[in-house]
């Protein structure tokens, strides 16, 4: 299989400081990856690398088996790469009408039979002569995907595309991108906060932490077993908690005795906490804690289910309440069930 994007050793400087460090990965056809991590992280300037609207400070950028940049120097145009890209702003024309949008990226690619086509496909051929300012957020959204498809692209890169959409339209656009890359067989490398998208769209997830790479590789290996806090901050697999290693598969935490793997050698660790290990239970038979607040999780007739922040010293913790009603300021007990991940820095 020929490989879409291969990233290479890539680093690169802003000012003397790492936005990138040191990264490696490759892409085939129609993978899609989610990149995620923390503001700063070096998510956006990784997509303008692999555009090629800058040169990296030092690594190399294949794509479709060509060498595109190397350390200092764009090899190959960003125009030329057959790679199209969704900012976050979208930089659709404003002069311009739906339909037109399209027909402008697809010049040599079919011209307008090829961009009314995609306008069908994205469910917007009604609305081919709107202008900008008479068109929706997520009706914009659409057109802006379009027009990155009508250049008939191996590899597309997305910046938060979907960061101004409702959680319904949001859905909505996942649900079409899907099938459009689908059909195509595009690949996608995907910029985002949300792990929503992530796991909608993505298999492949690379998480970002002050430019180093913290996972790369299957997005279930990285919820099965995380390896490190930008992992599990980034896919919100719950809470991490201060503990010490004190015997063959134990670790004790403000909120008692933890299970954790029995190679874990002795000293001071942090283990994950996931929703629903955290139980309450009889008095005697955990840690007590105090209420400090509450907060509606699911409005079901059938369930209402609360999200408790408990607080025993000056460490905190959060859990699921769905079996007792609890108040603010009231005492109970709690035990930490299952073996909780120990997590690196």
């Amino acid at each position: 299989m020929k490989e879409v994007l291969a990233v290479s050793q890539l680093s690169h400087l802003y000012n003397g400081a790492k936005a990138l460090d040191q990264l490696s990965f490759s892409l085939g056809p129609g993978e899609r990856v989610a990149v995620l991590g923390p503001s700063g992280s070096g998510k956006t300037t990784l997509l303008r690398l692999i555009a090629g609207l800058e040169a990296p400070t030092s690594g190399a950028i294949s794509i479709l088996g060509q060498t595109a940049s190397v350390a200092g120097e764009v090899l190959i145009a960003p125009q030329n790469r057959e790679v199209a890209m969704v900012f976050q702003g979208l930089a659709l024309f404003p002069h311009l009408d739906a339909l037109q949008q399209i027909v402008f990226a697809a010049r040599g690619r079919g011209g307008m039979d090829h961009a009314r086509k995609l306008l069908e496909d994205i469910g917007l051929g009604h609305r081919a002569s709107a202008r900008l300012d008479q068109l929706s957020g997520g009706e914009r959204q659409r057109v802006a995907l379009a027009r990155a498809l009508a250049q008939e692209p191996k590899l597309i890169l997305m910046d938060e595309p979907f960061a101004s959409l409702d959680d319904e339209k949001r859905a909505e656009m996942r649900d079409l991108l899907r099938a459009l890359l689908d059909k195509r067989e595009t690949t996608l490398v995907l910029v985002t906060h949300s792990k929503e998208d992530a796991f909608d769209l993505a298999k492949i997830i690379l998480v970002l932490d002050r430019g180093r790479p913290r996972a790369f590789g299957k997005l279930q290996d990285a919820l099965i077993r995380p390896r490190h806090s930008a992992v599990v901050r980034s896919l919100g697999l719950g809470q991490l908690v201060s503990a010490e290693i004190v015997g063959p598969g134990q670790a004790q935490t403000a909120f008692g005795i933890v299970a954790v793997s029995n190679d874990t050698p002795r000293g001071p660790v942090q283990v994950l906490v996931r929703p629903g290990q955290p139980r309450v239970v009889s008095v005697g038979e955990g840690t007590e804690v105090e209420v400090i607040s509450l907060e509606l999780r699911s409005p079901d007739i059938r369930e209402i289910r609360r999200v408790a922040g408990v607080r025993t010293g000056s460490h905190t913790l959060r859990l699921l309440i769905s079996d007792r009603t609890v108040t603010v300021g009231e005492r109970i007990h709690i035990r930490i069930e299952g073996e909780c991940d120990v997590i690196g820095d």
